[in-house]
Parts: C-alpha cells; sequence; structure tokens
C-alpha cells in the first residue's frame, strides 16, 4: 500500500491511497476460504465445494466486504504515519476499483491550523484589588438571617406577605379542591384574591369571582375564570431571624464578631475568584483576538451546529429560524473555534494533561454538588456518548488557561 498527502489548503489535505490487485487479492482469497468453510451448496459437503464456485457466487461480496475493511485501516495507517490529527471524518472523493484489479481511494480531511509565533507568556494583567464594605458584610448577614427564617402560625387579621392555609370550592361545580398554600402578595402586586382576604381571620370565608394567574398553585384553576368559595385555615407570618451571637452559633461560630470576620473573609474570596476568571478570560480573549487564521471549513459548520442546537432548547431562541440562529451565532462560533485551537496549540507546547486521578476529583466534586453518589454520576456519564470526553477536554482548557495565568505579568502596583 502506497500512500501520499498533499496540501490543498493550510487546514484541508488530500490523501491518496494506492494497493496493487496482488495486496488486495491476499486478502481477498483468506475471506473466500472463510466464506467456503461456512457456505451451503448443493451437492457439496460445507468446505468442500470447489472454489471456482465460491468465487462465481460469493466473489462480489467478498471484494466489497474486504475493501470496506481495508480502506479505513489504510486510512489510519497514513494518518499516524504522517503524524496528522484530523478534525472532521474523511470525506471521499473517489474509490476506483475493477475486481481483480489494483484500488485507488482519494479522500480529503481537516487538519487543526498552525500559528507561528504564538506569544502566550507574560501577557499584562492588572493587580486584583478586593474592597469589602462593612454594609457589603451586613448585607450578606441579612441574607444568611433570611435563610433561617421560619413561618410561624399568629391569631390575627391576615397581613401583606402572611402564607395562609384555604380550602376553596368552586361554587357553580360544587367542586371541593385540596387545601392549598397561598400567599398574600404585596399592594402593587396584589390579586382580587390577595384583597379579598386582606384583614380576614382564620375560619372566615370569601366568596369572589375572579380570573386566577397562569401560575395559581390550584392547576385545574390556573389561567381560568372562576367563582370560589375560599375559606382561611390557618395563617403565617414570616418570623426572620435576628444578625445576633444566636444566629452565629446556628452557623458555626460563637459570636456575631466572629460572624462578620468570617463573612467578609468569604466575600473576599468569592471577590478575588470572580475578579481572577474575568482576568484569565480577558487573557484568554487578548490572545484569540491577536491572531488571524484560516478555519477549517467543516469543523466550523460543526461548531456552530453546537451551538445552534444548544440555543433551541433556550426559551429565548425558540422563536427563530435554524438560518436566523446560524446568522445569529455565526461570529461566536468562529471565536469559539478559534479559541479552541489556540488552547490546544498552547496545550500540546506546554505538554498539559489530565489525569485519571483529575478526572475522578472532578466527578467527586460534581458528584457532591449534585447530591448524586459518587458511582450513579459516573454511570450517568458512562451512558451519555461523549461526555466524559467533553468533561475531560473542560479540565484540559482549565489547566491551559491557568497555566496561561501564571504566566502573566501583573503591571506595576501590583504584589
Amino acid at each position: 500500500m502506497n500512500s501520499l498527502v498533499e496540501d490543498i489548503s493550510v487546514t484541508r489535505k488530500r490523501i491518496t491511497i494506492e494497493a496493487t490487485a496482488a495486496e488486495l487479492e491476499g486478502e481477498i482469497q483468506k475471506s473466500l476460504q472463510h466464506v467456503r468453510s461456512k457456505a451451503r451448496m448443493s451437492g457439496f459437503r460445507p468446505g468442500k465445494a470447489p472454489m471456482s464456485l465460491i468465487e462465481k457466487r460469493y466473489r462480489r461480496d467478498v471484494e466489497t466486504e474486504v475493501l470496506d475493511r481495508l480502506i479505513p485501516d489504510y486510512y489510519v495507517s497514513t494518518i499516524k504515519s504522517k503524524g496528522l490529527s484530523p478534525l472532521t471524518p474523511p470525506i471521499v472523493e473517489s474509490r476506483d476499483y475493477q475486481s481483480k484489479g489494483d484500488l485507488k481511494f482519494v479522500c480529503y480531511i481537516e487538519v487543526r491550523p498552525t500559528i507561528e509565533g504564538l506569544v502566550y507568556e507574560g501577557l499584562p494583567i492588572e493587580p486584583i484589588i478586593t474592597q469589602i464594605s462593612d454594609e457589603d458584610v451586613q448585607r450578606q448577614l441579612k441574607l444568611l438571617a433570611g435563610n433561617r427564617s421560619t413561618y410561624i402560625p399568629v391569631d390575627r387579621p391576615i397581613r401583606v406577605d402572611d402564607l395562609l392555609m384555604v380550602a376553596m370550592e368552586d361554587i357553580k361545580t360544587a367542586r371541593v379542591y385540596d387545601e392549598q398554600y397561598y400567599k398574600i402578595a404585596p399592594e402593587e402586586a396584589a390579586d382580587a384574591l390577595s384583597t379579598a382576604l386582606l384583614g380576614k381571620n382564620k375560619n372566615d370565608t370569601v366568596e369572589i369571582q375572579l380570573t386566577l394567574s397562569p401560575g395559581f398553585p390550584v392547576k385545574e384553576l390556573a389561567g381560568k375564570t372562576a367563582h370560589l368559595r375560599v375559606t382561611v385555615k390557618d395563617i403565617k407570618e414570616l418570623s426572620v431571624a435576628e444578625v445576633d451571637d444566636e444566629l452565629a452559633k446556628e452557623l458555626g461560630v460563637d459570636t456575631l464578631d466572629e460572624l462578620k470576620v468570617k463573612v467578609r473573609e468569604s466575600l473576599e474570596k468569592y471577590s478575588q475568584e470572580g475578579e481572577t476568571k474575568k482576568q484569565k478570560a480577558e487573557l484568554v480573549r487578548s490572545i484569540v483576538e491577536k491572531y488571524d487564521f484560516e478555519l477549517p471549513e467543516l469543523a466550523l459548520a460543526s461548531e456552530l451546529d453546537t451551538i445552534v442546537q444548544q440555543a433551541k432548547t433556550q426559551p429565548a431562541f425558540r422563536e427563530l429560524s435554524d438560518e436566523q440562529l446560524r446568522q445569529r451565532f455565526n461570529d461566536d462560533a468562529k471565536e469559539s473555534f478559534k479559541t479552541k485551537v489556540i488552547i490546544d496549540l498552547i496545550g500540546e507546547k506546554e505538554n498539559v494533561t489530565v489525569t485519571e486521578e483529575d478526572m475522578k476529583q472532578r466527578l467527586r466534586e460534581i458528584a457532591y454538588a449534585s447530591s448524586m453518589s459518587l458511582e450513579a454520576l459516573v454511570q450517568y456519564y458512562s451512558s451519555v456518548e461523549g461526555s466524559l470526553e467533553m468533561l475531560r477536554y473542560t479540565l484540559f482548557r482549565e489547566k491551559v488557561v491557568d497555566l496561561i495565568y501564571s504566566k502573566a505579568k501583573t503591571t506595576e502596583g501590583g504584589q
């Protein structure tokens, strides 16, 4: 077998594979012998039919089977020996073969472009200065207290923001619905039912005809007009936790002052991580914008297809046609693909690898965040084609970006 690789463009190569009739015939005869050993032909025991009859009946099918097996083998051997890394499956240009003759197979592939003199070291970044104010700390403390707030029963008239347990009956149909929670909305957002219930007491009943919102908790009534009899079964108000030493103890420290220190440290860490993430993204963006290179047509189309399919799952884009989505995300696909090329080139140059332990650690983190067992998560990833490869590439990309960031240079004034 002989092969030839020709450059069509920076990102496209033509591969020509040739095999002589003699090379092919050896494989064809092996397959025919295998067929002969199993073929059942009238007048002959299995394996005893003359080869002339086997050839006459089965040669065409055997030739097809042999070529379908050998051509991929020849192709893989060629790209390995030439050090090629195709971005897309081969596109067949021609496949010439006549029975008992030579084979000539021609295809083309797309490869990743190369960038001469790719600069990614010593890029400037601003020093990160985190400033957490006392107001920021107090705001976070109130959020923490709010998260530990609970609704408690009260014996008084209904007020805004109360949580009620109500029983409802459709007066027209006499249908009684299961008891439901219902929250009294603020005046500016109050519906007719909230207005009718304000000021009422436990066990009071109101009759009202109204059009209920699409989000009404009783699905049978949501978005519909109904004449209802509503009885208040229970009234609860929100009991907001105080920002004090008791809250601090519930959150694992002894005093409010200690909690304030802990909250400030947490906010500073969160701010630092957020700014670092922004700087990493900006570093990558600055590299991508600096280099202009030819993009492989088919690989770019595949990238755009992926983005379009993801967009179609989002409510904001469901009304747009595929063509409109392609126009909308064409530039995004180009930037995404350019970024992948640059990340891959830097990663290969720096010998960045993702180990099995890296994969296990990330899977543990995802399992913990998702409240899943590690075994269940691994089973899920294994069942979704390509998901483990995608996770591995995500880790690879993170490592490359971290490396770029580690090689950046903080401008004057930084630490």
